[in-house]
């Protein structure tokens, strides 16, 4: 999906959005429009600049570093007319403003809880990915979701089911399919649409809420100039087609009593990640314009992220930890000889990563505003004299304030 069709798919939702909120002076008993959004600052601290947020950082980049300024500002209008419903969402940091999602929704009153969808919008895989920070108890997401999902949204459609099962309606079911054909803003334009595939089932109880789910994602790259593969712990030039395939699960408990609320969270995903030798974003066959000076290489992944998060109801205060763990290639061997267009990896390319968080947010005016301290610590890995070695933990502070309306 090239730029053009991109800003012209908005420009069709615009005006629709637009429509619908203008047939509100007729039917205002069928028309609904609203306005919804929050705002983010933060404040951060880290000794180095790796994993900082917000403004621009300036060399030397392995020196303690504080920067403050907007992590996320969102503002969504939202018309619906009957089954139709159309969104668009701004997004607004200290450097720059853009468009999230841009989609149009159609929602059979005949068939409740189905839905189909088509425009720019988050992937529907695992759990981290579609949960808005707003919502999440971390600002951020676990590092992997930045190198498997760069940019958060992609142009595509998707249809799916998501509502209540039985005239009990303890159990709730989510299933989506989606065609993904790319995103411009990280590169990730495709000749060939990605297939996505997400199940969750959840289970209401009187004082507990219990989801699981699975979720698969599959595309190809087509390498023209191949690419390099660690198929048996050594380097391998390939050519043609180069897979992108993702598996995850997940498990969240939710567990109420009298204080408040207890909730756990655990979710995996491996497969196979093309990246470049130097940055292992996912990438596409358009993406960075430095292509003809890098090299693709298929990395074996795994990832992993455990969370509790305490919600003491009486004073809404919220305690939270997690753990994440990241093995960007599963199958490179440092002791290998591996070919000499692959020498100077480093630790966020090929190494392992643990990373620790804690923290606490306070809210306040029913949850409109909220108040966060956070803390995380990078534990990496880095390739020296054949072997992988422990580089010096990266420390990072985070003071934020978020206003929802």
């Amino acid at each position: 999906m090239t730029s053009t069709m991109q800003q012209r798919l908005f420009a069709l939702l615009f005006a629709l959005t637009l429509l619908l909120g203008g047939t509100s002076m007729h039917a205002q008993e069928q028309v609904r429009v609203t306005f919804t959004g929050f705002i983010q600052t933060i404040a951060q601290y880290g000794s180095e600049s790796d994993y900082i947020r917000v403004g621009n950082t300036t060399a030397p980049y392995d020196q303690p570093t504080t920067r403050m300024g907007i992590r996320r500002g969102r503002i969504a209008a939202i018309a619906s007319y009957g089954d139709l419903a159309a969104r668009v969402d701004v997004n607004a940091t200290d450097q720059k403003i853009s468009i999230f999602n841009v989609y149009a929704e159609y929602k059979p009153h005949w068939a409740e809880g189905a839905f189909v969808k088509g425009g720019l919008m988050t992937p529907s895989f695992g759990y981290e990915l579609p949960y808005s920070s707003s919502k999440r108890a971390a600002l951020e997401r676990s590092l992997y979701i930045f190198d498997l999902f760069p940019g958060d949204i992609d142009m595509g459609l998707e249809m799916g089911y998501n509502g209540t099962l039985g005239q009990s309606k303890r159990w709730q079911l989510e299933s989506t399919l989606s065609i993904l054909a790319g995103n411009g803003g990280k590169g990730m334009m495709k000749n060939i649409p990605d297939l996505a595939l997400r199940l969750a089932m959840t289970e209401r109880g009187a004082n507990h809420d219990l989801s699981f789910g699975l979720s698969g994602y599959g595309g190809y790259l087509l390498a023209v100039d191949g690419y390099y593969a660690f198929d048996q712990k050594i380097a391998t030039l390939k050519n043609n087609r180069m897979l992108r395939a993702y598996g995850g699960a997940f498990l969240t408990s939710t567990i109420k009593h009298q204080g408040g609320q207890l909730m756990l969270t655990a979710e995996g995903i491996m497969g196979l990640q093309p990246g470049w030798k130097n940055a292992n974003l996912a990438v596409g066959p358009k993406a960075p314009a430095t292509f003809e000076n890098n090299i693709l290489v298929q990395r074996h992944f795994i990832a992993g992220m455990a969370q509790i998060v305490e919600r003491i109801k009486p004073i809404d205060l919220e305690l939270f930890g997690r753990y994440a763990y990241y093995d960007r290639n599963r199958h490179f061997d440092p002791k290998a000889e591996q070919d000499l267009k692959l020498n100077n990896l480093t630790a966020r390319t090929e190494g392992r990563s643990h990373q620790l968080s804690t923290g606490v947010n306070y809210f306040l005016q029913q949850d409109h505003l909220r108040l966060s301290l956070q803390y995380d610590c990078f534990l990496r890995q880095q390739i020296e004299q054949q072997a992988f070695v422990a580089a010096k933990p990266l420390h990072m502070v985070t003071v934020g304030a978020q206003y929802k309306f």
